[in-house]
């Protein structure tokens, strides 16, 4: 074989070793990215199992917390059967309790000890019967007017307007009557404004007591009757009006003329009877509402007494109003009148000129 042919076979087989280096080369550079692939899949793969592993523990502890919550949900129930009998037992204990005094009354009646009185005298008008409503009154407020709570939060948009009569009046106390279980009264004490009630429900001025409110027990109009004049700064009465006769809600605007300072607030709430549902059913849920007070009488009212300026705010819309209002295709003012504003709302100043 010549020289030449030996040098080009040579040439020949430099340049395919060359070729199969650098795709030797290639597949080693795959195998390894390969290989960094399978390291990272089996690390992944490791991954999955702890999380697995992880997931089997979560699921563990949420079929425990069930199996807890399910166990505290039933000794709950129990307790609250529980609480409920009790209540019951004590309910009965009352009522047995003030059946007997009014056997007591009525036995002394029959000894003449006392002017004579029938059993139906007595039912009607005795401390026994009185004790027994007393504590009527209070079950039925606390199941269906709304906590202390809701009520306080409901309340809360008149703190701006007693703050600047106080204001005005040189920080003299609020008079709130017919107070209750004191909602108004706390919401007052935490804005440090000086401030007591009255009631004649000795069951609601105890609750009110245990919250540490300033609250007396007696009839209000009496209370009223025996302050200075200008010796306050505001007067409320909260969902009192409606159980009063009219001669006495206008002896109460006629009253406070004299005894608030001037510049001084009166302020009415009461049910908002144009508001249909109101009117038709809760209205007469409570058996002690006499009759509506509407913002016509209110507002004539407070004007005869003097007060200037008088303002009307109907307020507390039902929660499903903003729903129905949104409807294009129901009325408006049938929305108003079914479920708009539930309370209404009267605020008349003491002018301070002559």
């Amino acid at each position: 074989m010549s020289f030449l042919k030996r040098l080009e076979r040579n040439i020949l087989a430099f340049f395919k070793l060359g070729r199969i280096e650098a795709m030797a080369k290639q597949a080693r550079g795959r195998l390894d990215h390969m290989d960094q692939k399978l390291h990272r899949v089996d690390s992944v793969d490791h991954r999955l199992g702890a999380l697995g592993d992880d997931v089997a523990k979560v699921w563990a502890s949420i079929s425990q917390l069930e199996a807890a919550h399910e166990d505290h949900s039933a000794r709950f129930d129990v307790e609250y059967e529980k609480t409920k009998a009790g209540d019951a037992v004590l309910a009965r204990t009352v009522s047995d309790v003030t059946r007997r005094l009014d056997n007591i009354l009525l036995h002394q009646d029959k000894l003449g000890l006392t002017s004579e009185k029938t059993a139906s005298d007595i039912s009607r008008g005795s401390d026994g019967m009185e004790a027994f409503l007393d504590s009527f009154y209070h079950r039925l407020e606390n199941k269906y007017r709304g906590s202390v709570e809701e009520i306080a939060n409901r309340l809360r948009i008149y703190l701006p307007d007693v703050e600047a009569a106080v204001i005005r009046t040189g920080r003299k106390p609020v008079m709130d009557l017919g107070c209750g279980r004191g909602e108004w009264l706390g919401l007052l004490t935490k804005a440090d404004i000086p401030a007591f009630g009255v009631d004649i429900n000795p069951v609601q001025i105890a609750a009110a007591q245990e919250a540490g409110l300033d609250v007396r027990l007696g009839d209000s109009l009496d209370a009223l009757a025996a302050l200075e004049d200008n010796s306050l700064s505001v007067i409320t009465a909260h969902h009192l009006v409606e159980h009063l006769p009219f001669d006495k809600v206008a002896w109460i605007a006629r009253e406070a003329m004299r005894v608030l300072s001037p510049g001084g607030l009166l302020m009415f709430e009461t049910p908002h009877t144009r508001n249909v549902l109101v009117g038709a059913t809760t209205f007469h849920t409570d058996p002690t509402h006499l009759k509506p007070m509407p913002e016509q009488v209110l507002g004539v009212l407070f004007e005869t007494a003097g007060f200037h300026p008088i303002e009307i705010r109907a307020l507390h819309a039902h929660e499903r109003f903003d729903e129905f209002i949104a409807q294009p295709d129901f009325n408006n003012e049938l929305a108003f009148l079914m479920f708009g504003p539930q309370d209404l709302a009267v605020l008349g100043t003491k002018p301070t000129g002559d």
